[in-house]
């Protein structure tokens, strides 16, 4: 049980394009949303990513 709440929780982190961020309102580093225990928004090898739960993605993508 445990380690299906484990693979239910992993992260899936999908990069945005620069079209995406350009509709951002408030600009990306400022933001703080965070999906359970993740910071949502997050700059990896000089991109940025939108990181949520697998569950999080699965049913509010």
């Amino acid at each position: 049980m445990v380690f299906g709440a484990l693979l239910l929780l992993r992260p899936v982190c999908v990069p945005l394009s620069d079209a995406a961020l350009a509709e951002f309102n408030v600009p990306i580093e400022q933001r703080t949303d965070r999906d359970f225990y993740l910071k949502v928004f997050q700059r990896r090898d000089g991109q940025w990513h939108q990181c949520k739960t697998w569950i999080s993605r699965a049913f509010f993508s």
